[in-house]
């Protein structure tokens, strides 16, 4: 992996950074400047970061310099290979972004892992709601919560709103009244926790969980863009110091989740908050992000996170949190406590030639440091830090509005949630989970396979296969409440509709208002990027005339980008080499591999079928597509974007079938009796 260029004589490799790297300085000492070059660097050389930002300083990153001394041709380098977004939770200034803190974690994570993640989600809304964790109440509260929500990530129960929460604490099943005995027996106390969780679904802080892009870590690192992306969480949009605590918990939690699901022995990732010390401050104080920060600087680097920040001196931030930083960047230091809690932990880790770096802290100017790195000097190495490729000031909340262009706004514009209005699809009740209802009895199943059975002279005669078996199955499909926004004479006009995915392979699902499926096969296309994507869809409108320069004309890419793409979907047996075209230079030629596909939004679109939640016995297979899985395919193919999605079981009868050379399966819907291609 290549160096960073930080400074005329400093340069460091990006791979260090797995093992984290700290800035140290008293205000206007440059460390943030230092870090803002560290992640320029990383862009360049194809690596994303997740900033968060408390102040506003690091959302310049989004202005190029126009400063003289900036090194042009490396900022050109930047403009090319980087692309700066700022999300602002709870405000459409920047891109608006909102959390789901009761997105429990996979079920396929180590049981340790996954009680980390739920102490971390109950701990966090029972501080949010008003508990102190230190009284008793407190505890009893977030008690209650971490056991209703380890009781439902258990049964694989997904939440999707706190007035779910609110319900389930007034209801609590049987095995939680179990389990927490010693917390459940006090109704009142019950209400009370109940009542709090609702207010979580009025007013500003409703915002925060609804309304925005909903937060997911594959998107914040521009998974599928061409550029690598540098995602800022511009924190002054949020209202108070608690809230700004409760989104970096939340934030964090989610980073590590997805760490869990993606390591990687290289550097893949940087996440960077500056001036750290009020989120993980030493000593006894426990803000709502102290603890899962704490995780994730201990065990990020196994996972290939690099982690940078930046604090006054050492003494700020817990000590246990402060040992895995292998990097320090020791910049300016007047007073002399600071520079004594350097020393200590300079002598701590054997650095016994700093004493004269220590002495000159004083007179540093802004931008020079010493660097204490053990992996890549002997000792104390001093530099000062290179002129910034982008702007160094504070963005005010106007400012971050100017600076996200109507481009940036209309690719997120179809991911971006909106609080949907009106009812609910009313659902019986029951204890199953939710799925179509099963109208067609088993006796009815078997009297419509033995009309399905192939016969000795074709459509009479006796029978040539026999039923081997025949059993209820339910597959769940991921019903997605998606919308698209299209411009009008006067304003936009936003449609609402209902998209259907089988949660197992990916195919898309269309069902009828009496219940019949048919499905298409875009299985394949989920694990494409937004260009691949387009191109695809390109090459497949043209049918027998799809060449580059037409593809480039008509999408805005450059035919050399053309060429990698058609080539990645070749290998990908998505497409195939038909020929040259004389008449155009003797031009290549594309066409698509056959394959079933909406081309037209209309065509994916579902009708309204009715569910129902009551008890069935079925072999219930599991789902393993989620919305994350489906979102480009969505913006790119469809141009739709996901408002929440839930998974629904949808029941078949599945019959083996067995004749003197052939088997085969039949699938009989047991909403409307039909055959399932």
């Amino acid at each position: 992996m290549a160096d960073a260029i930080l400074g005329k004589d400093m340069k460091y490799p990006l791979k260090l950074l797995t093992k984290h790297f700290i800035c140290l300085g008293s205000t206007g000492s440059g460390k943030t400047v230092l870090s803002k070059a560290l992640i320029e660097e990383a862009a360049i050389n194809g690596i994303p970061s997740i900033i968060v930002d408390p102040q506003g300083d690091l959302a310049s990153l989004a202005i190029p310099s126009v400063d003289e001394k900036t090194n042009k041709e490396r900022a050109e380098l930047f403009q090319s290979k980087a692309e700066v977004v700022v999300f602002t939770p709870t405000s459409s200034k920047g891109i608006p972004l909102c959390v789901n803190p009761l997105k429990l974690p996979k079920k396929n994570i180590y049981m340790e892992d996954a009680v980390s993640v739920l102490n971390q989600i109950s701990s966090s809304v029972t501080k949010l709601i008003g508990y102190d964790l230190d009284k008793d109440a407190g505890k009893n509260a977030q008690a209650v919560l971490y056991l209703l929500l380890h009781d439902c990530w258990k049964k694989e129960i997904h939440l999707s709103t706190f007035d779910e929460l609110s319900n389930l604490v007034l209801n609590l099943p049987e095995s939680v009244k179990i389990e927490g005995a010693a917390f459940v027996n006090d109704a009142k106390a019950l209400a009370q926790l109940a009542k709090k969780i609702k207010f979580l679904t009025i007013g500003e802080k409703e915002l925060m969980f609804q309304s925005g892009l909903q937060l997911d870590i594959d998107t914040l690192l521009g998974k599928g863009k061409d550029k690598t992306q540098i995602s800022i969480i511009y924190l002054n949009s949020l209202e108070t110091m608690e809230e700004k605590q409760f989104f970096v918990s939340m934030l964090a939690t989610e980073l590590y989740q997805w760490m869990l699901s993606n390591p990687s022995k290289e550097l893949q990732a940087l996440f960077m908050i500056d001036e750290v010390s009020s989120f993980i401050p030493a000593g006894a104080e426990k803000p709502m992000a102290k603890e899962i920060l704490k995780l994730i600087y201990k065990q990020a680097r196994k996972y290939g996170i690099g982690c940078i920040t930046g604090t006054q001196n050492p003494g700020d931030i817990d000590y246990k949190a402060f040992a895995q930083f292998g990097t320090w960047a020791l910049g300016r230091m007047v007073t002399k406590q600071d520079i004594a809690k350097v020393k200590t932990a300079l002598e701590a880790v054997g650095a016994e030639k700093a004493e004269k770096a220590l002495s000159s802290l004083p007179s540093l100017k802004p931008g020079q440091f010493f660097m204490f790195c053990p992996d890549l000097f002997k000792d104390v190495k001093e530099f000062s830090v290179r002129w910034l490729l982008t702007e160094h000031k504070t963005l005010t909340d106007d400012d971050v509005r100017n600076i996200i262009s109507d481009e940036t706004r209309e690719h997120y514009a179809p991911y971006i949630a909106v609080k949907r209005e009106g009812k609910k699809e009313a659902v019986k009740k029951g204890n199953g989970v939710l799925h179509f209802p099963v109208n067609i009895s088993k006796e009815e199943a078997q009297k419509i396979i033995e009309g399905e059975k192939k016969k000795l002279f074709f459509f009479f005669g006796p029978d040539r296969e026999n039923v081997e078996s025949l059993r209820l199955v339910a597959v769940p499909l991921l019903r997605v409440h998606a919308f698209a926004t299209k411009k009008g004479l006067f304003k936009d006009k936003t449609e609402r509709f209902t998209v259907y995915f089988d949660a197992v392979d990916g195919n898309l699902a269309v069902l009828d208002t009496e219940g019949g499926i048919d499905f298409f096969e875009t299985s394949k296309l989920l694990s494409l990027n937004e260009t691949e994507l387009r191109v695809l869809k390109e090459i497949i409108d043209m049918k027998d005339d799809a060449t580059h320069a037409k593809i480039s004309s008509n999408l805005g890419i450059t035919e050399t980008a053309i060429n990698d793409v058609s080539n990645s979907l070749m290998k990908k047996h998505l497409i195939s080499f038909s020929g040259r075209k004389k008449e155009q230079g003797r031009a290549y030629l594309w066409e698509s591999v056959p394959m079933k596909v909406p081309l037209k939004l209309k065509k994916a679109v579902s009708e309204q079928v009715e569910a129902v939640n009551v008890k069935e016995e079925w072999q219930e297979q599991k789902p393993s597509i989620t919305e994350k899985n489906i979102l480009v395919f969505l913006r790119a193919w469809l141009g739709a974007g996901i408002e929440e999605a839930e998974v629904v079981y949808y029941p078949y009868y599945e019959a083996k079938l067995f004749g003197k050379k052939k088997r085969r399966l039949l699938k009989i819907s047991a909403v409307n009796g039909k055959e399932i291609e």
